[in-house]
């Protein structure tokens, strides 16, 4: 009597499977072969490779590859991510790795393991997506891992048990913002003094936003002991998950040691960030307001960092069209490109401020200068200003919603 069932099940299942999203494993070594994706043999999948393909059971299909130079647009387009764990310039076909940056853009996944920073040091925009570049591992052995946002899912496998045995890496071209970091080396664990990075900022695994896309990448993953760990495979099966889910965002709760901004007092609607010394780091998450009745572009907001420099909150997703535009440093300089995103209400605004620096004899050794991120593409790279310092504040229009965050963190010195 059961038998009628069997046929609609079956396409059931098969429904279910062929909706499952696809994950592309890319373990091409142009530079250093990691022995987690070496090949027993042309039959047999590395170690790396087996895990991954059954973290993904039941929920997403993993197709491993060790090929880069077959891979075509025509490929990737079936792929909800890509995960990266390789060395060297990797020899993508332009045209395919075109296809895939436009394709993270525009909302796709990227998960980037251990030695992804060790790759395409010859293309600017994987470091700027990937979130830094590798510049050695003062460390191998036992390590204490700094849970930074243990509510997180990605961060979370490691909140009971922080200790790892790990090749632990330190990155040039990194700073915090527009990422979002859940996991750093706690440097009480290890010999400080072999560490380059003259801030002691050495992050570990992050997620940021890629316009409409999402990007996690964590250093761990080095050996067999972490692909044999529970912990590591939890953290990079949730960052993978996290990386297939067009509605996740990086959670941006507000980092240890940032100030929050408060009401200000003037006549106007404004939001203001004190407290921050020195270099600072600036996060705004902001909610676009409705289009006019008449549909004509306005301005409905600024952000001031000094007196001299703001960033313009304006409507024109369709294009920079000035140093009056969206993301524009008010009269001075055009955003390098338009990122806002259609149909999206919400967006976010990173800055990093670099300080005046002034020599003891009171002449200026270097001007004030800001990079900015908006939907975590750079728009302005290290631009000068002409302001001492900074309190940043937030202006808005009366039919415009409150921000959804915003925070900053001074920091003592800049690397």
């Amino acid at each position: 009597m059961l038998r009628p069932l069997v046929v609609p099940l079956l396409l059931c299942l098969a429904a279910v499977a062929q909706e499952r999203p696809k994950v592309l494993f890319l373990s091409h070594s142009a530079g250093f072969v990691h022995p987690v994706v070496k090949r027993p043999t042309s039959e047999t999948l590395a170690l790396a490779e087996e895990r991954l393909r059954d973290l993904g059971k039941g929920k997403y299909a993993v197709t491993p590859s060790q090929d880069a130079a077959s891979l075509t647009p025509d490929m990737l387009a079936d792929y909800g991510a890509v995960v990266f764990m390789t060395t060297g310039e990797v020899p993508l076909p332009q045209a395919t790795r075109d296809a895939l940056f436009r394709r993270l853009r525009a909302g796709g996944g990227l998960v980037g393991i251990h030695c992804a920073t060790d790759t395409y040091y010859k293309v600017s925009t994987w470091a700027d997506m990937i979130g830094g570049v590798f510049a050695g591992h003062p460390w191998t052995q036992r390590v204490r891992l700094r849970v930074e946002q243990p509510a997180h899912s990605i961060a979370a496998p490691f909140a009971k048990d922080p200790e790892i045995d790990e090749e632990i890496y330190q990155f040039k071209n990194f700073r915090r913002a527009p990422l979002d970091v859940v996991l750093s080396l706690d440097l009480a664990s290890v010999d400080a003094s072999k560490g380059q990075r003259t801030d002691g900022d050495y992050a570990l695994a992050w997620t940021r936003a890629w316009g409409a896309g999402r990007v996690f990448y964590t250093a761990l993953g080095h050996g067999p002991s972490a692909w044999n760990d529970p912990r590591f495979l939890a953290h990079l099966e949730n960052g993978i998950d996290w990386a297939l889910d067009p509605r996740a965002k990086p959670p941006r709760g507000l980092p240890s040691g940032a100030v929050a901004a408060v009401p200000g007092n003037g006549p106007r609607r404004t939001w203001e960030l004190r407290s921050l010394h020195f270099d600072a780091e600036i996060h705004l998450d902001y909610v676009k307001p409705p289009p006019k009745a008449d549909g004509k572009p306005r301005r409905y907001g600024r952000l001031r960092l000094g007196p001299k420099t703001t960033i313009l909150l304006a409507d024109d997703e369709d294009g920079p069209t000035g140093s009056g535009s969206h993301a524009a440093i008010d009269g001075v300089r055009a955003p390098d490109e338009a990122v806002s995103i259609r149909g999206r209400a919400s967006e976010t605004i990173d800055i990093a401020w670099n300080a005046r620096r002034v020599r003891a004899t009171g002449i200026v050794k270097s001007p004030a200068r800001i990079s900015v991120w908006h939907n975590g593409i750079p728009v302005h790279r290290n631009v000068e200003v002409d302001d001492a310092s900074t309190t940043p504040t937030l202006e808005l229009d009366d039919d415009v919603p409150a921000p959804r965050a915003f925070w900053g963190i001074g920091r003592a010195s800049s690397q």
